[in-house]
C-alpha cells in the first residue's frame, strides 16, 4: 500500500465509535509525520472535529495531529466554515485558533497542553495572536450574512456598537467562533498552576518572535508577580526579563508598584530574579526612580544577602536613566543628601545606601557626562575604593578587575608562605597568612563562585596560622599554657574544613586530617611539660602515646601509599610505638621534631566546594519586644531556617545557649525539612523547654550546628574538655552519649523576659 492508501484507511477509523480506537488512529497519524511521510491536507478536518471529542485522550491526540498539518501546509488558504462567506484563512491561523479554544477545555490536561503547543506557532498573523490578550471578539470572526431580499453587501448596513461590542442577536452578524479571543488570560487565571506556568511559557516564547505582543505582555505578567505559587511567580518575573533582552520593557507607575512588591518575597530567587527584571525595564518618570532606590533599600535591610545583586541592579538602572538624573537638578542632591547652602560633606563609604547612589549615578555618566559637574570632589576620590570592592559594579569595563588573575596573585602568596616556613622566616611567614586571608575575604565579596573557595582557603590559612604560632612557642615557657589551646583550635578547624563543605577532594581531606596528627602532638607535648616525664606515671605516657597509634591508624586508611607524605606517617608511627615501649628521652626527641619540621601539605582549590550554611529567618530579634514567658511553664520557641547544600538532614541540629551559659542541642525531625531546590532545605522546627528562673530580662542565643563523627570520640573530647553535662535532645529531647558538632549560622540573639520583670 502507498501512503496515501494508508493514510486512508487509517482515517475512517478517526470517527470510530469506540475512543480508544480513534485515539489510536489519531496517534499512528502523528507517527506517521514524525517518520517522514508527507499526511494528507484534508485529514485536518478530522483532526479539527476530534478536538471536540467527549474524551480527553482523542483531543491530545488530535492537539498533536493538528501542530503535524500545520508544520506541513502553513500558508495552505481554507475557506471559513460559513457557506455565506466566501474568505479564506491560511491553516495555521485557524489551527492556532482552535488550540486556543481548548485553553477552556474541562481537562486540566488538556488546557495545559493547549497553553504549551501555543508557542509553537511562531508565524500566526499578529492580529489573531493580539486577539489572546483581548477578550474583545476579533472582527475577523464576525461577518455580515446577505439578507433573501438583498444579496448585495454594500446595501446591508450595520448597527454602530461600542468598541468591541456588537449585537449577537442580530441576524446581520453572526459569531464563527470564539477563537483566540483572550485565550492567555483564560490561561492565566486558571486554578491550576500548571496551566498558568504554561501560559506564560507561551506568552514569553511568542513575544521572543512578535515584538508588538510586548506591551499587552507586561500588562498580563506583571499581575502575575502576585500569584500565590511561587514557582509561578518566579517563572513570570524571569519570562519577562527574557523579554526585556529583546526590547526594552517600559513600566507606568502602577505597573512599578506591582513589580516592586517582588523585592518582599521570602524567595531568594524571586528577589533577584525581579532585580534582574529591573536591569532590563524603563521607568516612567523621576519620581518612580527614586521610589525604585526606596524598595531596593528596604529590601537589603531585609535581605542582607541581596547586597550584590541590587549593586549589579542599579549598574543598568543609572545606565538606562541618564536622562532622568541630568535634566532632574534635584536629583543628585537628593540621592546624596547635599545641600547647596553647605559645602558637601563627605559621606561615610561603609553607608550601603549612600554606596548605592554613588553607583546608580556613576553609571548614569557613561552615558551623560554632564552628570560629572554635579558631584562633589570627594566623590572622586571614593571611586578608587569602589572600584576594587564593587568590581562588577564599575561603571566601565576599563576598571573591572579579572577575578581569575586575582585568585591566582593570592595563590602565588601561598607557595611564599610555603618557604617563609621552610626558611624559619615565620613572623614574614604570619604577616603573609594576614595579607592572603583579607584577599581571600575581598574575593568572596566579587564572585559567589568563588566564594566558597575562598571561605575554605581561610579555614587553611587559619589552620596555618596554628601551625606557625605553636613552633614559634615550642621553646618558650609559655608553651605549656597554650598547648591545649592551638591543640583544640587545630583539631576544630580541621574538622570544619572537613565536614562543613560539599565537593571536597581526596587530596583536601588529607590535608585536613594532616593538621589533626600535629594537634595531637602539640597536646601531647604540652601534657608533658606541664607535667614533666621524670614524675608522670609510664603507664599515663603510654596510654596517650598508644591513643596517638589509633589516630594515625584511621587517619593513614586516606593516604595513598604512593604519595610522598603517606612515608611521613609510617615514620610517626614507628617512632610512637617506639616511644610507647620505652619513653627514653630519645625516643621523645625524635616524637618532638615532628612538630618542629611540620609542613602543612599543599592544598588546590576548585570551584566546585560548597559551603553548607545556614541562615535563621524567624524569630526575627527585637531587644524592644522581648518574648514574654512565664519561668514555671517551658517555653516553645518556632525555628526557621534555610539550609544550603546538605545532603543528610539528620545530622542538622539546633544548640542553645541559656542565659547561665549552659547549653542544649535539639535535633528536628525529618518532617521539619523541607526541600526547595538541590541540596537545600527549609528548617521549620518547634522547640519546647524548660528556662531557669531570673528575674531581668536576658537572652537565648540560636544557632544551627552540624554533626560528625570525628576520629576519636574519646580522645577528641579529652582533648578539647568538652563538657559531658551539656543537655542534648532528638525531637523528643532523648540524651545523646557521644556528639560534636559544627556550626553553620550566624547565631541569632532572641530577647526573652519573665512575666516577673515586665511588672
Amino acid at each position: 500500500m502507498s501512503e496515501m492508501e494508508v493514510q486512508t484507511v487509517i482515517s475512517k477509523y478517526v470517527l470510530d465509535a469506540d475512543p480508544r480506537v480513534r485515539r489510536s488512529a489519531l496517534n499512528s497519524l502523528v507517527e506517521m509525520h514524525l517518520c517522514g511521510c508527507s499526511l494528507d491536507q484534508p485529514l485536518y478536518y478530522l483532526a479539527v472535529e476530534s478536538l471536540s471529542d467527549d474524551f480527553e485522550e482523542v483531543r491530545l491526540r488530535g492537539l498533536d495531529l493538528v501542530w503535524s498539518l500545520c508544520s506541513l501546509y502553513p500558508d495552505y488558504r481554507m475557506p471559513l466554515a460559513n457557506e455565506h462567506v466566501k474568505e479564506k484563512v491560511r491553516l495555521i491561523d485557524d489551527a492556532f485558533s482552535r488550540v486556543c479554544d481548548l485553553v477552556n477545555d474541562v481537562s486540566v490536561v488538556v488546557r495545559t497542553k493547549a497553553c504549551v503547543m501555543l508557542a509553537s506557532y511562531h508565524n500566526v498573523e499578529a492580529d489573531v495572536l493580539a486577539q489572546t490578550f483581548s477578550k474583545q471578539i476579533m472582527s475577523r470572526l464576525r461577518r455580515k450574512i446577505p439578507s433573501k431580499k438583498d444579496h448585495s453587501f454594500k446595501k446591508t448596513t450595520s448597527k454602530i456598537q461600542a468598541s468591541g461590542d456588537f449585537n449577537v442577536d442580530s441576524e446581520e452578524f453572526r459569531i464563527l467562533d470564539s477563537g483566540a479571543c483572550g485565550a492567555f488570560i483564560h490561561g492565566l487565571e486558571d486554578e491550576y498552576q500548571e496551566v498558568r506556568n504554561a501560559s506564560i511559557d507561551s506568552i514569553c516564547e511568542l513575544c521572543m518572535y512578535h515584538g508588538s505582543l510586548i506591551k499587552q505582555a507586561v500588562l498580563c505578567l506583571v499581575d502575575m508577580f502576585n500569584d500565590e505559587i511561587d514557582k509561578v511567580r518566579i517563572n513570570a518575573i524571569q519570562s519577562l526579563r527574557k523579554i526585556g533582552s529583546k526590547a526594552t520593557l517600559k513600566f507606568d507607575s502602577e505597573e512599578l508598584e506591582v513589580a516592586l512588591g517582588a523585592f518582599e518575597d521570602s524567595d531568594r530567587v524571586a528577589r533577584q530574579a525581579a532585580h534582574d527584571l529591573m536591569k532590563v525595564a524603563r521607568l516612567f518618570n523621576a519620581n518612580d526612580l527614586e521610589k525604585l532606590l526606596l524598595a531596593l533599600m528596604a529590601n537589603v535591610k531585609r535581605y542582607p544577602e541581596d547586597k550584590l545583586s541590587i549593586l549589579r541592579c542599579l549598574c543598568e538602572v543609572g545606565k538606562k536613566h541618564s536622562d532622568f538624573i541630568s535634566n532632574d537638578v534635584s536629583l543628585v542632591p537628593s540621592l546624596l543628601h547635599l545641600d547647596k547652602r553647605f559645602l558637601a560633606r563627605e559621606q561615610p563609604i561603609s553607608d550601603y545606601t549612600y554606596t548605592s547612589s554613588v553607583i546608580l549615578i556613576i553609571n548614569a555618566c557613561t552615558n551623560d557626562t554632564t552628570i560629572l559637574s554635579m558631584l562633589p570632589n570627594h566623590i572622586f576620590a571614593q571611586l578608587s575604593y569602589y572600584k576594587r570592592k564593587y568590581p562588577d559594579s564599575s561603571m566601565t569595563d576599563a576598571i573591572a578587575v579579572d577575578v581569575e588573575e586575582y585568585i591566582g596573585i593570592t595563590m602565588t602568596m601561598l607557595k611564599t608562605l610555603r618557604n617563609q616556613v621552610q626558611r624559619l622566616d615565620l613572623n614574614a611567614a604570619l604577616l603573609t597568612i594576614s595579607t592572603a586571608k583579607r584577599n581571600f575575604e575581598y574575593i568572596s565579596t566579587l564572585d559567589p563562585i568563588h566564594a566558597e573557595t575562598s571561605y575554605l582557603a581561610i579555614l587553611y590559612l587559619q589552620c596555618y596560622e596554628i601551625v606557625i604560632e605553636a613552633r614559634k612557642n615550642l621553646s618558650t615557657s609559655s608553651y605549656a599554657s597554650t598547648a591545649q589551646k592551638s591543640a583544640t583550635l587545630l583539631l576544630q578547624q580541621s574538622y570544619k574544613m572537613q565536614h562543613s563543605f560539599l565537593g571536597l577532594s581526596t587530596e583536601t581531606l588529607q590535608v585536613a586530617m594532616y593538621f589533626r596528627l600535629l594537634a595531637n602532638m602539640i597536646w601531647l607535648f604540652g601534657m608533658l611539660k606541664q607535667t614533666p616525664i621524670s614524675t608522670t606515671s609510664p603507664t599515663t605516657i603510654r596510654n596517650m602515646l598508644n591513643a596517638f597509634v589509633c589516630r594515625v591508624d584511621v587517619i593513614q586508611k586516606y593516604f595513598n601509599p604512593r604519595q610522598p607524605h603517606y612515608a611521613a606517617i609510617i615514620d610517626l608511627r614507628s617512632n610512637l610505638i617506639k616511644a610507647s615501649e620505652r619513653p627514653t628521652t630519645t625516643n621523645m626527641s625524635q616524637l618532638y621534631s615532628f612538630i618542629m619540621d611540620f609542613l602543612p601539605l599543599d592544598i588546590e582549590f576548585t570551584s566546585a566546594v560548597k559551603r553548607t550554611w545556614s541562615i535563621i529567618t524567624s524569630p526575627i530579634p527585637d531587644p524592644d519586644k522581648p518574648i514574654k514567658f512565664d519561668p514555671i511553664f517551658p517555653i516553645e520557641l518556632t525555628i526557621e531556617a534555610n539550609l544550603t547544600h546538605t545532603l543528610d538532614t539528620s545530622q542538622i541540629g539546633i544548640e542553645f545557649i541559656l542565659p547561665d551559659q549552659s547549653s542544649f542541642f535539639f535535633w528536628p525531625k525529618s518532617s521539619e525539612f523541607v526541600p526547595t531546590y538541590s541540596d537545600c532545605h527549609q528548617l521549620l522546627a518547634s522547640v519546647t523547654f524548660n528556662l531557669p528562673s531570673w528575674k531581668e530580662s536576658d537572652v537565648v542565643i540560636c544557632r544551627i550546628v552540624v554533626s560528625f563523627d570525628p576520629d576519636l570520640p574519646g580522645l577528641d573530647d579529652y582533648i578539647t574538655k568538652s563538657t559531658k553535662n551539656n543537655k542534648t535532645s532528638r525531637g523528643d529531647l532523648s540524651p545523646i552519649q557521644h556528639f560534636s558538632t559544627i556550626v553553620i549560622s550566624d547565631p541569632l540573639v532572641i530577647h526573652l523576659a519573665p512575666f516577673s520583670a515586665l511588672v
